[in-house]
């Protein structure tokens, strides 16, 4: 078929398109695909069907598959391999249909990239074909979704083959998008593992990787997800970074349907025992994720607040009699050992346990992200300690004399 003939059908395709459609934006972003196509003007056509794909009313039905199949597909070569795949993901609703059509597109960008490789006789040409930022993107979206499809061996094969071009070095040579998706496609996979932990640490490399805004609706559930591995994580004992990123203000108003799960955050962070306690119960009836997880729950508390009992004393003073301990975290007298042991396991706090007196003597308590209350206890001990150096100051003045500096 003739390059002539080619132009032909398509503009008939899009003929046959205009008249499916009654939106009127709709019909006149298909004529600005024909004007684009006819004149080969691959960047302006590109942003038109970005343009086209933003307008609600192309959801409906299957304008976007037909796009994608019927005029998209027949010069894909012609434009940004990253923006194909994106409109690929845009135009098919089924996890199945996406991973088939990913695929395809992953032979055909192979096998193009293999004849320019070719053609400039470059040696190693496989090394340089997985390094290239299209593949490894197309890839990492075909991971995607074949965890969607319970593939789970196909899908964490790429991420290991992935993982040495972006945990290798602090920056590696791909754009924010590129990094976005290994990190999604990451969390994805230790969600479903259940490992929170690392769904929470990469979950937050993902948000700093993104280089445009998330649509409100995942905003919300990525927050839910966040916010969950938070609270289950058996490593995350410091919050500083997601109460301080604005990701939290998704569920932070009254209205939100997760603000008992701000609560739950803030109150754990705070250390505030009775305030978590209480917020859990309406958690348990919103979430049996949580439920399930109901003494691991109490038990992160009780550390939160051993380690807000720490932070309120002077750091002259940072002797805590094991009876303070049980009254504070409601733990039994025979338990306060364990407990400390256990802050000591996790890094929370050094110090050292005197038997004889029940005394723990905290040496250095790790840092974290204060909220107001914290920060005003924190001001009065700054306050107090200024008052002590300036009463030591006056009595070596007055006991020193001249032998003082200064006078």
């Amino acid at each position: 078929m003739s390059a002539m003939d080619i132009d032909q059908d398509l503009a008939a395709v899009l003929a046959d398109l205009r008249e499916t459609v009654d939106n009127a934006d709709i019909a006149q972003v298909l004529y600005q695909l024909e004007d684009y196509y006819e004149r080969k003007l691959w960047n302006q056509l590109a942003i038109s069907l970005e343009e086209l794909y933003s307008i609600p009313e192309s959801k409906q039905g299957d304008l976007r598959a037909q796009i994608f199949t019927r005029f998209l597909a027949q010069f894909q070569n012609k434009l940004n391999p990253i923006k194909v795949v994106d409109l690929l993901l845009q135009s098919f609703d089924e996890p199945s249909t996406c991973l088939q059509k990913l695929g395809e597109l992953e032979q055909l960008l192979v096998g193009e990239l293999t004849k320019k490789l070719s053609s400039r006789r470059v040696e190693n040409t496989e090394s340089a074909i997985a390094d290239d930022e299209a593949i490894v993107y197309v890839r990492l979206q075909i991971a995607r979704y074949a965890l969607l499809m319970n593939d789970r061996s196909r899908a964490e094969e790429i991420l290991e083959a992935a993982s040495e071009k972006f945990d290798t070095t602090l920056q590696n040579e791909y754009s924010l998008k590129i990094n976005a998706a290994f990190y999604l496609t990451k969390c994805q996979n230790y969600k479903i593992r259940e490992n929170y932990n690392l769904f929470y640490t990469n979950g937050l490399l993902y948000l700093s990787s993104l280089d445009t805004p998330l649509f409100p609706e995942e905003r919300l559930a990525f927050c839910h997800d966040l916010c969950i591995a938070a609270l289950l994580g058996d490593k995350i004992y410091n919050f500083g970074e997601l109460i301080l990123h604005d990701i939290l203000t998704t569920i932070a108003a009254p209205e939100s349907e997760y603000f008992w799960l701000y609560n739950l955050i803030q109150t754990l962070n705070a250390g505030q025992l009775e305030k978590f306690t209480e917020w859990l119960k309406e958690a348990f009836t919103r979430s049996p994720q949580l439920a399930h997880h109901k003494q691991f729950l109490h038990e992160k508390i009780v550390i939160m607040s051993l380690l807000e009992l720490i932070s309120t004393k002077l750091s002259s003073d940072k002797k805590i009699l094991f009876a303070e301990i049980c009254s504070i975290t409601g733990t039994a007298a025979d338990n306060v050992e364990f407990l400390i042991i256990k802050c000591f396991s996790l890094g929370l706090i050094k110090g050292f346990i005197n038997q004889i007196e029940q005394v723990l003597v905290v040496t250095w308590l790790q840092p974290r992200i204060l909220n107001l209350d914290q920060v005003k206890t924190l001001y009065n001990h700054v306050v107090n300690w200024n008052q002590k150096v300036e009463k030591l100051t006056a009595e070596v003045r007055a006991d020193g004399g001249t032998v003082w500096a200064g006078v």
